[in-house]
């Protein structure tokens, strides 16, 4: 029987998608060792775990409480953004790098190796004029530059020069990246794989997040993503993605919801992960907001069902891998 080691993001329950406010570190593990996980992932911002906001012996002391509820630290999840400033003189990559060397200390402090990372990240998924440019995401309004794809291929050469000066950084500290594919840049399963092949660095790979997957309801497709991973595989976030009907059966949103109630095809992706020999983490990430009865935010209770009906789901399928 294939392990499904379980994580839980930490970015759950920031405050950012619930009522109540954040909670600490210290309430966020002892609600993860409650439900079951063997691991918390990071969220290093503010308000939960900016590397800034954490010396050494706070950082030490927190181990020691985790380690005595039976957490590990799974991964980093840092937002990163390679893309292009908006003025030459505020460049945007180095700050990134910076904050990013921050983050790879703060992880081998917490005996964690791995640092999740994203290419770029515009709004939630798509920038203000993403439908108006020919054939790749338009990063502006239509001027010379959208019609011959100079926009987009200049963010990509943005994204993918600050991609590899950070992965140079990381080997300093024995830290992979996990790259996670978020839109505008990468938007696409074919162009996560493509980045990391022209980044060309053993500790850049891949935070492979079936919901990010171009079908994620696709076998076939599935088990050929897993396969084509191998062991670029880093990390890997769980969640569930649905769609949101208008008339006429138009889909004008897709809302985030339990694994389990998904689009998602957990079990050949689990079975393949189990194949290539991934022993990392599984994180079940909660990064988008919802709305509840009676059009309110969730509290932290709902969260809290949440988390411990997705690590239920995810548990479930361990007997059906062989």
């Amino acid at each position: 029987m294939y392990k499904i080691k379980q994580s839980m993001d930490s970015v759950n329950y920031g405050g950012y998608f619930h009522t109540g406010g954040p909670l600490d570190m210290k309430q966020i593990i002892d609600k993860a060792a409650g439900f079951g996980y063997e691991a918390v992932d990071i969220w290093p911002h503010r308000p939960l775990m900016s590397p800034q906001d954490w010396n050494r012996q706070q950082r030490k002391d927190l181990l020691a409480y985790a380690s005595d509820r039976g957490i590990q630290f799974a991964a980093l999840d840092a937002c990163t953004n390679f893309m292009r400033p908006e003025h030459i003189l505020a460049p945007r990559y180095e700050k990134e790098i910076a904050y990013l060397r921050e983050c790879c200390e703060l992880a081998v402090d917490m005996n964690c190796h791995t640092v999740r990372i994203l290419p770029a990240f515009i709004g939630y998924f798509w920038g203000e004029y993403y439908n108006k440019g020919y054939c790749q995401t338009a990063m502006q309004s239509r001027t010379l530059e959208v019609s011959t794809q100079d926009d987009y291929l200049r963010e990509w050469e943005s994204v993918r020069q600050g991609i590899h000066d950070a992965g140079l950084m990381a080997k300093q500290f024995d830290v992979v990246l996990a790259l996670q594919g978020h839109p505008p840049v990468i938007n696409c399963v074919a162009d996560l794989f493509d980045m990391v092949d022209e980044v060309g660095l053993d500790n850049i790979g891949f935070g492979l997040d079936l919901p990010l997957f171009d079908h994620p309801g696709n076998e076939e497709f599935i088990v050929e993503t897993v396969r084509r991973a191998g062991k670029k595989m880093f990390h890997s976030h769980t969640l569930g993605n649905g769609l949101r009907y208008g008339p006429c059966d138009v889909v004008y949103a897709t809302e985030e919801v339990v694994p389990g109630d998904g689009l998602e095809n957990w079990i050949p992706f689990f079975k393949t992960c189990k194949e290539i020999e991934y022993k990392g983490y599984f994180a079940y990430e909660q990064c988008a907001p919802f709305l509840v009865k009676g059009h309110k935010k969730p509290d932290v209770a709902v969260i809290d069902a949440r988390q411990k009906k997705g690590f239920d789901f995810i548990k479930s399928l361990e007997e059906k891998i062989s």
